[in-house]
């Protein structure tokens, strides 16, 4: 079969960088052998929907299979769907991703919209489409949402992929213009510590699954000999979660002999001199921290294990050792006042010379803090998915704070990092 696979393109993104699509890069490894794929990263380059849509007409397309992660990408993704169903009726239209999980009832309701795939679907994505291509009946799939006369089905999920070792690479060689996008590894799936404003746990699954590192080095020399590596990023949700392995990891790149610069992401409470001394001699540039307050009633509330004097500390060791750190703070948390909020700009302040991300408290799909709003002291006000991204405007009445109050706070505090960001980077000292 004819199997378009798309990263849809957004109305608005707070960061428009050009990433690799793993998600269906991964799909893609698995299909090839046995249909003719075509992917089509409208994000990345730019396409309208239109554009989209002549592009899977061109190629004759029988399914058409859609990356909804961003709420951003929930439009567009039907406006696709619904089109092509328009030119094309015969056209199975299968969506999966995060935000397509969390809304796959809403999704199959709509008449142009056949399948969602929900969760991890390197498994139940190519078995389905197996099913498809021979006419065999669906209802005994894992892992999928789709109607039946008339009624919406969930059948039971899928279980995980237990070795992700045995996924296959993957396949970069069927993106359209691959040179041009920095690599991406994604060296683990799911994370440890179930952030309320974060759905990573809910759609991965609670557990913590790692590649071995003798795969990840595998993948590392499978893209060398590729083309001219010389920058990646490890994608994972926190790739310094359990140092040790992050460590022999490391190792085991320098032991590879190539001039290699990487980023990565880490977390307060496992970064120590040691680590950062050896993610530095293996190429490491920069790492992004999740740091969300300076105050610590609110660290306290959100359960980070970590005080501000401990992010100063990290701050300075990634000074010392020559990696660049790379903050993110959220504006609007439970409980957090005016007060608060100021804690937070003080810690901004003293993080100069590097980016400070600022975001609002958004109510995505999926998160603990949706599921559960009143155990936080939070009312979500209506809204729609595609309406939802970080920094546009404020869906949430704190306990503390209405819509405005945090509109305005963030602003502020988009001038404290500004401000931060234009100083010299240096060695703080702890209050």
């Amino acid at each position: 079969m004819k199997i378009a696979l798309i990263n849809p393109p957004v109305e608005s993104r707070y960061v428009h960088s050009i990433d690799e699509p793993l998600g269906i890069l991964y799909l893609a490894a698995h299909l090839r052998d046995k249909h003719d794929l075509l992917i089509i990263d409208s994000f990345s380059h730019n396409l309208t929907v239109e554009e989209t849509l002549d592009i899977c007409l061109d190629f004759d397309v029988d399914i058409v299979g859609i990356s909804t992660v961003f709420s951003t990408s929930y439009k567009t993704s039907k406006e696709i769907c619904e089109k092509v169903k328009y030119e094309r009726p015969s056209t199975i239209t299968i969506l999966g991703g995060n935000t397509a999980t969390f809304m796959a009832e809403e999704l199959v309701k709509l008449p142009f919209i056949d399948y969602v795939v929900r969760g991890e679907s390197d498994i139940s994505f190519p078995i389905l489409v197996d099913v498809l291509s021979g006419g065999g009946d669906v209802s005994q799939l894992k892992g999928i949402t789709y109607k039946r006369d008339n009624q919406v089905l969930n059948n039971e999920n899928q279980p995980l992929v237990k070795d992700l070792d045995s996924l296959p690479f993957p396949a970069r060689d069927l993106l359209p213009n691959s040179g041009q996008y920095p690599k991406s590894i994604l060296s683990t799936r799911g994370c440890a510590y179930g952030c309320i404003y974060c759905s990573t746990s809910a759609f991965w699954g609670k557990g913590f699954r790692m590649r071995s590192v003798d795969n990840i080095i595998e993948e590392i020399e499978a893209l060398v000999s590729e083309g001219n590596l010389t920058y990646f990023s490890f994608a994972d949700d926190c790739f310094t979660l359990v140092p040790q392995r992050a460590i022999e990891i490391c190792t085991r790149i320098g032991e590879m002999g190539f001039d290699l610069e990487w980023s990565c992401t880490g977390r307060i409470e496992t970064i120590s001199d040691q680590l950062l001394k050896s993610l530095r001699g293996a190429g490491c540039k920069s790492i992004f921290f999740g740091i969300e307050s300076g105050s610590e009633r609110i660290l306290k509330e959100l359960n980070r294990k970590y005080t501000r004097n401990e992010v100063i500390r990290v701050y300075n060791l990634c000074i010392e050792n020559g990696i660049k750190p790379y903050f993110s703070f959220i504006v609007g948390l439970p409980y957090e006042t005016i007060e608060d909020v100021e804690e937070t700009y003080n810690l901004i302040n003293m993080l100069r010379g590097v980016e400070n991300g600022i975001h609002i408290l958004t109510p995505f799909p999926g998160t603990p803090m949706v599921e559960n709003s009143a155990k936080y002291g939070l009312d979500i006000l209506p809204h729609s998915i595609e309406e939802l991204d970080l920094n546009t405007r404020s869906f949430i009445k704190t306990s503390e704070l209405n819509p405005e109050e945090i509109e305005s706070l963030f602003r502020k505090a988009i001038g404290y990092s500004f401000k931060s960001l234009k100083r010299e980077a240096k060695e703080v000292s702890y209050e």
